[in-house]
């Protein structure tokens, strides 16, 4: 067999304001390099990883086209993967670029069959492997331009890629007219999720016979087991159905996965049990060890081997080795674990560190040993944060004769050149605990729209509403009331996590409206809490909606008995409240800032506001 090259893109983030962010493209992308790296032996050198502001329209222009036209010869096999918006318009399949320009769609996106499939269909015994993470859904409600000019991809100018070779197969996250749904709990895409697991072995329902994933293995499991987990584990209503496209010539061989019993390389477990049966060196010299902890080199587009390794620079062996897990700030509920080391010394001068990650508190360990995890941890962290870098004091604990020592690092991840870094910290001053910023903004009237799961009266907790542009007859009005956490550059400004709202509400006598509402409806979200973080990303609080041909309404979110969350309305009759006032609280119930008292009129079933602190 031959070579295989391969180009991984996720733009999450793209340049220009008022395109909507893709949730995961990065980590998704990123991932995907692990599992070629790992589980089909593809040497880093080979891969292209394109990350937000590496995919401008001229990386796909010229690179890709490039990479396709040059560097492939027969025999070998070419990989492509993205993540991001993507839209059929004008008779072509196009994808968004991280430079691609709202006003302008058409002129600054590019062309599937120019850039990706013309290129693969003039390369003569070329096995490609296209998936596709990518629908117009989002992009139509980001970009108002593209409302009546886009929709989805279609399957026809991939059809042609496959009919014009043996060995072509074209993966797909949804089917057209659906959206691709994001998990945080998996802290991916779903269907990259299920593809990597399949790729990587993981899946059994993937394997065809003699544990080949082909084309129709790996097709039949992603068009079933996306929509079970969606079904089961979520609570997203619409379906999302994955397809592909393949060629009709025979079996398409993937990859070949080693029976379950052939040696595989050894669980962390057994790796530590291995190393544990190892007798490290008595101490002889008195002398204390010198520990050194160190960080992947490079540009993380060029990782490869081990990201942390400890190392013995003199004096006696170091044993039971643990460093403190690393708790980030701005990716909430998330944190880095770190596998003890038996021991290192004069004998064993260097161990790699296995690590994994944890999310939601919930202490299960997952995405072990994946240095995408790690990177995408500290780039979402720094972004959450709107700090170019960040740093993470930890502190290496062992054992030295009867002695417990400490020794303490600095890790430092800088975000604009994707680079990795540690230093002894031991000198280093403690950090000031930071503290919020959180702001009242502003208090206005909004055309809103519904945007929860349907047209119906369900009260099951998933009611969101969405501010609209234009005025018709009906429209629904909010009166909203805008927060934010200000950002500091450079400084240091904590996220909030779990905020809500809490409303007093009075009447036009000045009798208050019921008891308070302790869990206000968010604009745009459909949960009681709202994550405030110093990323330029507000949020605002629905006080009441109503319109001139219905009564007014105030929203909250309530939990039952049983602990579910469950929307709740109370229809005010004697029209809009005179005065509303809002707390924020946090998720210990401690107000935020001072309440926001607002004051309003209303005449003719329209009203207006005025605020105070």
């Amino acid at each position: 067999m031959g070579t295989t090259y391969a180009v991984l893109i996720g733009i999450e983030t793209y340049q220009k304001q008022g395109i909507s962010s893709v949730q995961f493209a990065q980590a998704d992308a990123a991932a995907m390099k692990d599992v070629l790296v790992q589980h089909f032996g593809v040497p880093a050198e080979n891969i292209s990883l394109w990350l937000d502001s590496d995919a401008t329209r001229s990386s796909f222009e010229n690179d890709l086209t490039y990479t396709i036209r040059h560097q492939l010869s027969p025999g070998d096999r070419f990989i492509f993967f993205y993540a991001g918006h993507g839209f059929y318009a004008n008779g072509s399949n196009r994808l968004t670029t991280w430079d691609t320009h709202p006003s302008n769609l058409a002129g600054t996106t590019v062309s599937l069959e120019e850039v990706l499939l013309k290129p693969l269909k003039e390369q003569q015994g070329i096995k490609s492997l296209v998936f596709i993470d990518a629908c117009a859904a989002d992009l139509k409600t980001s970009v108002e331009q593209a409302r009546d000019m886009v929709s989805d991809l279609t399957p026809m100018e991939f059809e042609a890629l496959v009919q014009s070779t043996d060995h072509a197969a074209a993966f797909f996250a949804c089917s057209p007219n659906e959206k691709a749904y994001p998990s945080d709990a998996l802290m991916h895409g779903i269907w990259t999720y299920h593809l990597m697991q399949a790729l990587q072995g993981d899946a059994e329902g993937a394997l065809d016979r003699d544990r080949w994933i082909t084309g129709d293995s790996l097709k039949n499991y992603l068009a079933l087991a996306v929509p079970a987990y969606i079904r089961e584990n979520t609570k997203i209503q619409a379906a999302q159905r994955p397809y592909a496209i393949l060629s009709s010539n025979g079996p398409f061989s993937i990859r070949q996965v080693p029976p379950s019993d052939s040696a595989k390389p050894a669980s962390l477990a057994a790796t530590e049990a291995k190393l544990l049966t190892e007798q490290p060196p008595t101490q002889t010299s008195g002398a204390r060890p010198q520990i050194m902890l160190s960080a992947i080199e490079g540009h993380s587009n060029q990782w490869s081997g081990d990201v942390f390794t400890l190392h013995h620079l003199g004096g006696d062996a170091a044993l039971k080795l643990q460093i403190a897990p690393i708790r980030f700030e701005g990716f909430n509920q998330v944190s880095l674990h770190f596998e003890a080391v038996p021991f290192i010394g004069p004998t064993k001068p260097d161990a790699k560190v296995h690590f994994h990650v944890v999310t939601n508190d919930d202490g299960v360990p997952r995405h072990v040993n994946k240095p995408s995890f790690v990177m995408m941890s500290f780039v979402k962290d720094a972004q959450h944060l709107n700090k170019p870098e960040v740093s993470y004091p930890v502190a290496v604990r062992f054992q030295w004769g009867a002695k417990t020592e400490e020794e303490h690092f600095l890790i430092t991840w800088n975000n604009n050149r994707r680079r990795m870094t540690t230093a002894p910290s031991n000198n280093l001053t403690p950090q000031k605990k930071a503290n919020h910023n959180i702001v009242f903004l502003n208090a206005e009237v909004v055309k809103l729209r519904y945007s929860g799961p349907g047209y119906s009266d369900r009260t099951d907790g998933k009611h969101s509403f969405s501010e609209v542009e234009g005025v018709s007859t009906g429209d629904i009005v909010g009166l909203i009331a805008r927060f934010r956490n200000e950002a500091v550059y450079g400084g240091d400004v904590a996220s909030v996590h779990g905020v809500r709202a809490h409303l007093k509400l009075f009447d036009r006598k000045g009798k208050e409206i019921g008891t308070g509402f302790s869990g206000a409806q968010w604009l745009g979200h459909p949960d009681d809490t709202f994550d405030l973080i110093p990323n330029g990303r507000g949020g605002s609080v629905i006080v009441c909606r109503g319109g001139k041909t219905t009564k007014p309404l105030v929203m909250w979110k309530a939990q039952d008995a049983a602990g579910r969350l469950r929307d709740r309305d109370l229809e005010l009759n004697d029209g809009y409240p005179s005065k509303a006032e809002i707390t924020l609280m946090d998720s210990n119930h401690r107000p935020l800032l001072q309440p926001v008292v607002l004051d309003i009129t209303e005449s003719a079933g329209e009203f207006s506001v005025s605020a105070r602190q």
